[in-house]
């Protein structure tokens, strides 16, 4: 155990976590725990409005696959993170908002810029965390880095702004170590058994692709089926444009020759995404989803699995090792 400040437990905890860069405003909530994240390598990107700091977060995740990290002014500054963060829960981002709040006396007595500030984030994010005692800042703060992880999507981190003062022996948690597995034999012996037997096969390469890195994985079983590749909505980046075998990405402003194709499927494997409405639903006067094709759906998130569309087989697992 070290004796140290909450505000350095908090700081030194995103340092265990990766984090060198960080999206906000200034503000005198946190203004503690600001003053050493220069020295500890973290970097504040400021900002002209806080829901471009939370979009800031939300892409970076999108193109690093590590934590995105917004934090602000309690809350004025942190009620303009909400409509950031609810497209970061949908795009599965895994963006840490940290809230700092009104100080513990002052709560419920109308204390400088107080807000109700969990209820605001709750349906938009995975776990939400809350520092009532400033002895457990590093376990909390590291719970919420480790559940943006490993439930893929935004967490809250909310500190009320006494919480970053005072002395406390605490023991910095390592980051838990995730490895997602390919999913069950079972699905996985359905899945290459109605593959093997298709006609058309087509593949929707998804979000689930991009985060977990898996573009070599997506593009190998492309070539060992044969089959045209076609993005889901908003991830033109999941397969390479380059490649003889991708067909654009479907659903809204997308391309009609993806959708062409993947009318004719007879078999869809869904990688890596959930088949949301803007992929599927009909566009450029082309109702073009398949009513009579059988679904694989591989997801890291099981929850997904059969979200929007009855599916033939679903696969709790990661895009890159089903493939």
């Amino acid at each position: 155990m070290t004796r140290m400040t909450p505000s350095e437990a908090f700081v030194e905890t995103m340092v265990a976590n990766g984090v060198t860069t960080t999206f906000g405003i200034m503000g005198s909530a946190f203004m503690d725990a600001m003053d050493i994240f220069a020295p500890a390598g973290i970097e504040l990107v400021p900002v002209v409005h806080e829901q471009g700091a939370a979009h800031m977060a939300d892409g970076y995740a999108r193109v690093s696959g590590k934590h995105g990290v917004v934090i602000g002014q309690n809350g004025p500054g942190i009620s303009n993170c909400v409509t950031a963060i609810a497209a970061a829960f949908w795009a599965h981002s895994p963006v840490v908002m940290i809230t700092p709040e009104t100080g513990t006396m002052g709560q419920g007595l109308g204390g400088f810029q107080e807000a109700n500030q969990l209820p605001m984030f709750q349906e938009f994010v995975k776990y939400q965390g809350h520092i009532a005692n400033e002895n457990r800042m590093a376990e909390i703060t590291a719970r919420c880095f480790d559940r943006a992880m490993s439930e893929i999507g935004p967490t809250q981190l909310n500190i009320p702004r006494d919480r970053f003062y005072g002395d406390i022996d605490v023991e910095i948690p390592a980051p838990m170590v995730l490895d997602r597995g390919a999913g069950g034999k079972a699905s996985l012996d359905a899945a290459a058994d109605m593959l093997a037997e298709a006609e058309f096969p087509v593949i929707v390469s998804g979000g689930g692709v991009v985060m977990g890195d898996s573009m070599a994985e997506a593009v190998a079983l492309a070539e060992r089926l044969g089959a045209p590749v076609v993005n889901s909505y908003l991830h033109n980046d999941s397969f390479p444009a380059s490649h003889p075998q991708w067909c654009g990405p479907l659903g809204y402003q997308g391309s009609k020759a993806a959708m062409k194709l993947i009318a004719k499927a007879d078999v869809v494997l869904a990688l890596g995404t959930r088949l949301g409405p803007f992929g599927t639903l009909p566009q450029h006067g082309m109702d073009y989803w398949p009513k009579d094709a059988k679904i694989i759906q591989v997801d890291a998130d099981h929850k997904m699995l059969g979200l929007v569309k009855p599916i033939s087989v679903g696969i709790h697992g990661d895009a890159g090792a089903a493939a």
